[in-house]
Order: C-alpha cells, then sequence, then structure tokens
C-alpha cells in the first residue's frame, strides 16, 4: 500500500492572541511565527476549498508538519 500527501487550500478564520508593545512589535511577531501554537485559535468553518498537488511519501515523516504556526 502506498501513502499519498493531498494539499489543498481554503478559505478559514484564525485568532492569534500575541502580547507586544506595540502594533508594529505584534505584526512582526505575527509574519516571524514568534507566539505559542496555544496562542492560535482556528474556527472550524472553511470554505472555498481548492486541490494544490499530490505527492507519494516514500519515506515515513517523524515529525508532523504544523501548518497553522505563523504565517
Amino acid at each position: 500500500m502506498k501513502t499519498f500527501r493531498i494539499e489543498e487550500t481554503f478559505t478559514g478564520y484564525a485568532e492569534i492572541t500575541i502580547e507586544a508593545e506595540t502594533e508594529e512589535e505584534a505584526m512582526a511577531l505575527y509574519y516571524s511565527g514568534d507566539y505559542p501554537d496555544s496562542a492560535y485559535v482556528r474556527d472550524s468553518f472553511t470554505d472555498n476549498y481548492q486541490f494544490e498537488q499530490i505527492s507519494e511519501i516514500y519515506e515515513k515523516e517523524t515529525e508532523p508538519v504544523n501548518y497553522y504556526q505563523g504565517a
């Protein structure tokens, strides 16, 4: 049995709580992804799914990829 990874994009909503002294600092932390995973809360509603690509996985990945860390 082969294993495949299917990637898709979709429209969704998330809130990220970041502590910073200024709005500029908060945006810099957001863009760098320098905040804890627990600060990221994603809404369960998603829409507009679009297939991007499919690829065969030849070796098992050792660690899951966190697609929700940073932007």
